[in-house]
Order: C-alpha cells, then sequence, then structure tokens
C-alpha cells in the first residue's frame, strides 16, 4: 500500500506518494488523492525525507535532490527526465536542446510532452525546461508556480 502526506508549500499544498522504499509521486492537489480509494495519511521514512528536502529547497537553497524515486513510465519518457534531472539548479534548457541531447532534434514535441506528464515535478525539475524562443512555456503545476520556482533559483537575475 502506497502512503500519502499532503504537504504545504509557498506553491501550495503538494501530495506526496511513497511506497516503503521509493516516492512514486507529487501531485498538485487534492483531486488525486480523492481518486484514491485505500491510502494512508501518514508519513513513512521516504514521505519524512522528501518533507525535509522540499523545505531545505524552499527554504534553504537546497540545489539537488537525494531522494530515492521510481519512475513508472516509458523508456523514451525516462531518458528525457534523466536529462532534465541533470539541469542544474539556476539554469534551464529548452525542449529542443533535450531533444537534440538525445539525438532526435525533432523530438521537441515529445520531450515537452514527457515534461508534461513528470510525476515528480520539483525532484525531477521540468520546470527548469523552457521554450527555445526564451518564454516560459507551460507546467503541470501552473505558470505562475513555474515562475516562482524559477525565481527561487535565480535570485541574482532574471530568466525573463
Amino acid at each position: 500500500m502506497n502512503h500519502y502526506f499532503v504537504h504545504d508549500t509557498p506553491i501550495g499544498e503538494l501530495i506526496l506518494e511513497a511506497n516503503l522504499n521509493y516516492l512514486v509521486k507529487i501531485s498538485f492537489n487534492r483531486k488525486h488523492l480523492n481518486r484514491v480509494k485505500a491510502c494512508s495519511l501518514k508519513k513513512n521514512i521516504i514521505l519524512e525525507k522528501t518533507v525535509e528536502q522540499l523545505d531545505e529547497y524552499f527554504f534553504n537553497n537546497r540545489k539537488f535532490f537525494t531522494i530515492n524515486y521510481l519512475l513508472d513510465t516509458t523508456c523514451f519518457f525516462k531518458k528525457v527526465l534523466k536529462e532534465v534531472s541533470l539541469i542544474k539548479f539556476g539554469k534551464v534548457k529548452s525542449y529542443k536542446q533535450i531533444a537534440r541531447i538525445l539525438k532526435n532534434k525533432n523530438a521537441y514535441r515529445a520531450v515537452a510532452n514527457a515534461n508534461a506528464k513528470n510525476p515528480l515535478p520539483i525532484i525531477i525539475p521540468c520546470h527548469r525546461v523552457i521554450i527555445s524562443s526564451g518564454e516560459i512555456g507551460g507546467y503541470r503545476g501552473g505558470i505562475t508556480n513555474k515562475r516562482y520556482l524559477l525565481s527561487l533559483e535565480n535570485k541574482t537575475g532574471s530568466f525573463f
């Protein structure tokens, strides 16, 4: 059985989901939680570590996460999300840049789709992926939250 915890953050409530060994999902709203029939609303070790590291990220400038997570997605999406996880704190890459790195320069829409379906936003920093024109692009957690996260990571300048 998976365990769930609702964590309040500067960008709103995040629904954290983990099994005994891995973080498996972060959701931006309670609709996800309402669809779950049998759930445990309590922290386990993985959820406690996730909460601790998210708080450090939001309030103490944590630059990367050391949470054990499990991705239940396609091979291509895993490749995209692995590449996204390599984008350093305070930096951005475009969907096209990631497609080129994956040696499929025309797959930028597929890269965008993988980012949109990222089950672990913030931990896998899909908010650091923007449109090649420099525009912010979309974000499942909302554009306001994407701007907030990018600003949080770039206190000395602006991405826009």
